[in-house]
């Protein structure tokens, strides 16, 4: 199955994403962490915890969606939903059962692709976003996490789809800057 392949379910781009999702989870729920996430958090929980920062920081305060190249209404529709928070969004979606049931025909890399390069271009501004890799990788996070919430497919489905996303966008900048850990090292922070 796409999005779950062995080497993708194995890559660093993955098990950061389970944790970044565990922890939004867990941030959100207050439930206990499963054994997992307390062996990932120690690799990977500092860099969870600054993504998360740094959506929650107000990147996604403005609730327009600016126009782009993908001129599909559902996706469009479903930007504007993902900028929206947790219950939020699972309750507008799931009221919209013709988005619904689009969501669950057309989930591949291929709209995830779209639907995350329209999501971070709907936020970050055209001109920024060549500076900015820091605030699109963790939207990149934010729209995984948010779209394994929705229960609409596998978690590891989409999960695979956002560490795929990862590599493909993101990982020479990371290895570039040593890592996820030294990438999103504080005192680099405001390297882009």
């Amino acid at each position: 199955m796409e999005g779950d392949s062995p080497s993708i379910t194995c890559s660093d781009e993955y098990r950061l994403l389970q944790t970044y999702c565990l922890k939004r989870r867990e941030s959100s729920t207050k439930t206990s962490a499963c054994l997992f996430y307390a062996q990932s958090a120690e690799i990977f929980g500092d860099v969870a915890e600054k993504l998360t920062r740094i959506v929650d920081s107000g990147l996604l305060l403005d609730d327009e969606i600016e126009a782009d190249s993908v001129n599909t209404d559902n996706i469009e529709k479903l930007v504007d939903l993902l900028k929206k928070s947790g219950d939020e969004l699972n309750e507008k979606i799931q009221k919209n059962h013709e988005l619904v049931g689009y969501l669950q025909r057309t989930l591949s890399y291929d709209f995830f692709d779209k639907l995350t390069t329209a999501f971070i271009e709907s936020v970050v501004p055209e001109y920024l976003q060549s500076r900015s890799k820091h605030e699109q990788i963790a939207l990149t996070f934010e729209v995984t996490s948010r779209l394994q919430a929705l229960d609409l497919h596998p978690m590891n489905r989409v999960m695979g789809f956002g560490a795929q996303y990862l590599q493909k966008y993101f990982a020479p900048w990371v290895k570039q800057h040593g890592g996820w850990e030294k990438a999103f090292d504080d005192d680099d922070e405001e390297v882009h």
